[in-house]
């Protein structure tokens, strides 16, 4: 009987963990560039008996794997130059306080010197690890990222790619950070072409989202109540039982 409440306590951290993750993908998706979290588990079941030679069952679960879904997501047109949205392969390159960080979120500005920056204020990148001066007007990025401003060419966005995705961490604002002691370094994308005037929706299912966080509550109410159960079965046997 305790094993059976152990049981349903790992269940009920592992869906936990799930009801967090879906909620999380839930809330970024209107987040341009956002790619969804997908969980995987695993269980591991042993019976063995312990020093009194009583059969004992052990049923553990735990997170194995939780991935980044690198599928593309829709194209949506916004009619402002600033946007760029990226269909193929690649991330912007942008300067963060903590160092380069990497994100397909495409809504950018300019800053008071004339920088393409994020909305977050980071600037955006060229090939050579450069910020970009598009202080003119009739701002124009073609699909290799090539930025030209006041009728010039001002420097190319820094699309770039990764020979293993998976390496790459998750960060808050929507980016992505190479571990330090990552062998896995950051290159020229080859299978990519800019949009200007688009950002990447999410690819976040919304739909689909939902009905998931449904089923992963009501299984966590399922073994909420398995608990309560085997809590009675046990108060049972120690109150009723042991007076026989």
């Amino acid at each position: 009987m305790v094993n059976g409440i152990y049981t349903a306590r790992n269940g009920m951290m592992l869906l936990q963990e799930m009801v967090d993750n879906t909620t999380n993908n839930l809330a970024n998706a209107n987040t341009s560039g956002f790619k969804k979290s997908m969980m995987a588990s695993l269980a591991d079941v042993q019976n063995r008996r312990n020093d009194q030679a009583l059969l004992h069952h052990d049923e553990s679960h735990w997170m194995a794997e939780n991935r980044v879904d690198w599928e593309q997501g829709s194209m949506v047109e916004t009619g402002n130059s600033l946007d760029v949205g990226i269909e193929g392969d690649g991330f912007l390159s942008v300067e963060t306080p903590e160092g380069v960080r990497y994100t397909r979120g495409g809504s950018l500005t300019r800053n008071g010197t004339g920088e393409l920056v994020t909305l977050q204020g980071y600037k955006v990148l060229d090939l050579g690890g450069s910020a970009i001066i598009a202080d003119g007007a009739d701002l124009s990025i073609g699909p290799n990222g090539s930025v030209t401003s006041g009728g010039r060419s001002v420097g190319t966005i820094g699309v770039m790619d990764f020979a293993d995705r998976s390496v790459l961490e998750r960060e808050g604002r929507n980016a992505y950070r190479l571990p330090n002691d990552s062998e896995v370094k950051p290159q020229p994308s080859e299978n990519y072409k800019i949009r200007q005037g688009f950002i990447e929706a999410s690819n976040v299912n919304v739909v689909e989202s939902m009905v998931e966080l449904i089923r992963f509550q009501r299984n966590y109410e399922l073994n909420q109540k398995s608990v309560l159960s085997e809590d009675e079965t046990l108060q049972k046997a120690v109150n009723e039982v042991g007076r026989v």
